[in-house]
């Protein structure tokens, strides 16, 4: 199964894509952690679009992140498509919090590479008001036209329809 996992900054994308891959043993690709390695250039794009088409080789897998401008990579081959939507405000505050715990203690954000830090500065602001400007109708229409037919889309709301998913996962999981 490949499993991709989206939604706006600060809703939940990496914490359910690890409870998930740890329930089914699947490697988990999060894209964070490769595009935060990089110096964000051209040919880092280059390099982050072939770490994703590599790891895609897989027959099991497990991708989180947005990444709107290589989404389509993701939504081609993806078996289930499971998308996080909560409320921007909440977001936003979710994101503060995870920072100031980041700066307390990098271990909160293993899959931030060891380089990445976060700066209360003018881009971080900028950052925000990225998030509050997150278009759901343009995700939407990604995925409208890059799924296949037999693609499942689910989309998530609240904390607990994650833990149904999990939970479902677990049930497949010991039926299997």
């Amino acid at each position: 199964m490949k499993i991709i996992i989206i939604g706006n900054c600060g809703s939940g994308k990496s914490t359910l894509a690890k409870q998930i891959a740890t329930q089914l043993d699947y490697p988990l690709l999060q894209l964070d952690s490769l595009w935060h390695q990089t110096n964000y250039s051209a040919d880092a794009k280059k390099w982050f679009i072939q770490k994703q088409i590599n790891f895609m080789q897989q027959n099991n897998w497990i991708i989180e992140g947005n990444y709107q401008s290589t989404m389509n990579l993701r939504l081609r081959q993806a078996d289930t498509i499971v998308w996080l939507k909560i409320n921007k405000f909440r977001a936003i505050w979710r994101i503060i919090k995870r920072s100031i715990l980041f700066r307390i203690n990098n271990k909160t954000r293993p899959e931030m590479p060891n380089q990445f830090s976060e700066h209360f500065d003018y881009e971080y602001w900028k950052f925000l008001k990225f998030v509050l400007s997150y278009d759901e109708k343009k995700v939407f229409e990604l995925i409208k036209a890059n799924r296949t037919n037999q693609s499942d889309l689910v989309i998530v709301k609240k904390q607990a329809d994650k833990e149904k998913i999990v939970n479902l996962i677990k049930i497949e999981d010991e039926v299997v």
